[in-house]
């Protein structure tokens, strides 16, 4: 099972590097590092891994948003060692109240690449975000087929204070092999007041029954935000998960 994450540092940085897009863009680069516990058919194992991550956003017009994401990543442990790096893009329109649109992913699994297709939605209150996503995965190489829903509930106890819940059901055939499972997790961010610093941290678990596979993972993590508190990263489109189930890990 690979942890699915988004988002690159590489991407935020050329809104740093290009004044015109950084006085326009919103978004953030964070690092995290997480801890996982798998039990797969009565046998257990644990492993690690770190993410440098980022987002950033910029309008196309002003209803239209292009949404960039992607992540590099380490792991080690029971579960081996490997690197991934992954990244994304959406376009997105822009309501008073609601965002939708497009967004295309690649995943490099190392031996395989994982492209996913998506349409990603948000829906806006005063202090809640209601997010989703149905999506679509191909790894051509073991001829696997891959969809995914999912949905999110985002409440802010202030603009730099989040709280977050998510549930997702993924459906794989792999060379005829048919395998579902689906994930749910509980995150936090919070960002000091008068600072572009915050902490985050989460909780998630991940099912496959057909393997006999259960997984946790706990998440911490620090991010630097630009171009606004947490509740503007959130309403700008920074944090779609561009491209890929957002919600969850699976697969």
């Amino acid at each position: 099972m690979k942890l699915r994450m988004f988002a690159t540092a590489a991407v935020a940085a050329i809104a740093f590097s290009t004044p015109a897009l950084a006085q326009s863009a919103t978004g953030s680069v964070g690092v995290s590092a997480s801890q996982v516990e798998v039990e797969a058919f009565g046998l257990e194992g644990d492993g690690q891994a770190y993410v440098i991550d980022g987002s950033v956003a910029f309008k196309a017009s002003d209803a239209w948003t292009v949404t960039l994401q992607g992540a590099g990543a380490t792991t080690s442990g029971d579960l081996g060692d490997d690197e991934s790096f992954s990244a994304g893009a959406a376009l997105t329109y822009a309501g008073a109240d609601w965002r939708v649109g497009p967004a295309v992913s690649y995943d490099d699994l190392g031996s395989e690449g994982l492209w996913t297709v998506s349409g990603v939605a948000q829906k806006y209150f005063d202090t809640v975000t209601l997010a989703g996503a149905v999506s679509y995965g191909n790894i051509d190489d073991i001829d696997a087929d891959i969809w995914s829903v999912g949905a999110e509930a985002r409440f802010f106890v202030s603009d730099n204070f989040r709280l977050d819940a998510g549930l997702a059901y993924a459906s794989a055939d792999v060379a005829g092999v048919d395998v579902d499972g689906w994930s749910l997790g509980l995150g936090g961010e919070y960002q000091f007041a008068g600072t572009p610093w915050s902490l985050t941290g989460g909780y998630s678990h991940a099912a496959v029954d057909d393997a006999d596979l259960d997984a946790d993972t706990f998440t911490i993590g620090v991010r630097y935000s630009f171009g606004g508190d947490l509740k503007a990263r959130d309403r700008s489109g920074a944090d779609l998960g561009a491209g890929a189930n957002p919600f969850a890990s699976a697969f």
